[in-house]
């Protein structure tokens, strides 16, 4: 009996770790979705906005975007959810933070292939927009104020 209840710890303290090594290798591999998170600066010519967008995980740092400019970032969901990137925002005297994505934002974001999706932030200068893809062209809806 004792010889028996050894062997049974010992494999279910391997299976264990086998599981435990699948689960952080899903994080790291791409076992879930990728995104992609575009911020497009459609701000007046000559404006500067200043963005820094960070996550648990991550700081992304602050980034100059000039008027036209693409700033993007690109992750794997968290295997059991609960991803989410927020961004502060400064335009002359205006500044928000706000959430770029999370659970409910990735439903919304338009998909590239079986696993690959795509969310667009445009900002302007009455507010910020969301889109879905840009092939064909994401339909922007307004989501935020400068001011709130």
């Amino acid at each position: 009996m004792g010889e028996n209840m050894i062997n049974l710890e010992t494999n279910f303290f391997f299976s264990l770790i086998f599981l435990l090594n699948i689960v952080l290798m899903a994080g790291r591999h791409g076992l879930t979705a990728r995104f992609n998170v575009h911020i497009i600066d459609n701000l007046p010519p000559n404006s500067k906005l200043i963005v820094h967008c960070q996550s648990h995980d991550d700081d992304l740092g602050y980034k100059v975007i000039n008027p036209n400019d693409d700033f993007n970032f690109s992750f794997n969901m968290k295997l059991f959810g609960g991803t989410l990137f927020f961004c502060h925002f400064w335009w002359n005297d205006q500044n928000i933070s706000f959430d770029v994505f999370n659970s409910h934002i990735a439903e919304k974001c338009g998909e590239i292939d079986g696993d690959h999706l795509e969310c667009y932030w445009k900002v302007q200068k009455d507010g910020f927009y969301f889109g879905a893809r840009r092939n064909p062209p994401p339909n922007y809806e307004k989501q935020h104020d400068w001011t709130q």
